[in-house]
């Protein structure tokens, strides 16, 4: 049996995204060629996308260069796992498992509950699965896992969770969240001390039927907290989403691209007051061949959302 090599993570630096876009490109090819999906440049873009001197590490391996993973907030209370790759030399060796262990260690301690996204077929799914992770959506290409949390979480006040439960229902209204995190706001409101009939009701109604009675169930829930209800679709509802939405960017909870990609996917150039986010996500896209930086680009993605929520 193989013993475990001497590790440790480290904050990436910028020059280190090299290395993690071929190591993600000997270690993840195969798979992807296999569902038809290899494409370089695209797999390249994906790697730059998530990669983060703040949310990434790189593995050393008695002080080489053997690995990374990323760990960011996933603008949903929980943490999003990414970058994961290890040095195929160094697999089998139960490397990666001592990683993991430590990652969902960090996460347990915080009572936050983890989120990946594996590809059909691979088998790191059965990896992640013996790890207390289950499967709860699927594609042709992609399989989305789940960790929850142990135990109960933090004592949230009152008044936390009555913002959280606004967010989430601004958030579905404009397509931006679903009926399942809206159910879970209303759960921890009533945990958080809040009640009424209404958000009783809210909080039972069951993950399938949210599809069709959130219109019904909601409005109440609501108006019985002090709240608003933004009809689904309206302008209204869109302006309260883009609002969430930078709030969650200036909280930490997401990065500026991931906060331009879903502004853009939302409201795409329709909507006046999300346009200029919206036109931010075009220069990402453009960043290898346009004259700006990142670094800009990000900084007027903060100044953005600061002017949409009022912030100095």
């Amino acid at each position: 049996m193989n013993s475990l090599p001497a590790w440790t993570l480290v904050p990436a630096a910028s020059d280190d995204l090299a290395r993690i876009t071929d190591l993600k490109d000997q270690v993840m090819r195969a798979d992807l060629e296999r569902l038809g999906r290899w494409d370089p440049d695209r797999s390249r873009r994906r790697v730059a996308d998530a990669f983060s001197t703040r949310w990434t590490s790189v593995l050393l391996v008695e002080g080489a260069f053997a690995g990374s993973v990323t760990v960011r907030p996933d603008g949903r209370g929980g943490r999003h796992l990414e970058l994961f790759y290890l040095a195929p030399h160094l697999q089998g060796r139960g490397l990666g498992t001592a990683v993991l262990r430590r990652l969902l260690a960090d996460a347990d301690a915080a009572r936050e509950p983890v989120r990946l996204t594996v590809l059909r077929g691979s088998a790191a799914r059965r990896f992640y699965e013996r790890h207390g992770f289950t499967v709860v959506d699927e594609d042709p290409v992609d399989v989305h896992l789940y960790r929850p949390a142990p135990g109960p979480g933090p004592a949230t006040t009152p008044d936390r969770a009555r913002t959280r439960l606004q967010e989430q229902s601004d958030l579905w209204s404009t397509g931006a969240a679903t009926g399942r995190t809206v159910i879970d706001a209303a759960c921890e409101a009533l945990v958080a001390g809040l009640d009424g009939p209404a958000l009783r009701e809210l909080a039972a109604c069951s993950y399938g039927e949210a599809f069709t009675d959130l219109d019904d169930l909601l409005p109440p829930a609501l108006a019985e907290q002090g709240l608003v209800f933004h009809p689904h679709g309206s302008r209204s509802a869109d302006g309260a989403a883009l609002r969430a939405l930078a709030a969650r960017f200036l909280d930490g909870k997401m990065t500026a691209r991931e906060l331009t990609r879903l502004v853009h996917q939302c409201f795409g150039h329709e909507l006046d007051e999300a346009d200029p986010l919206s036109c931010l996500d075009d220069e990402y896209d453009i960043l290898a061949y346009g004259p700006r930086s990142r670094e800009e680009v990000d900084a007027d993605v903060l100044a953005e959302a600061r002017r949409l929520v009022g912030a100095p």
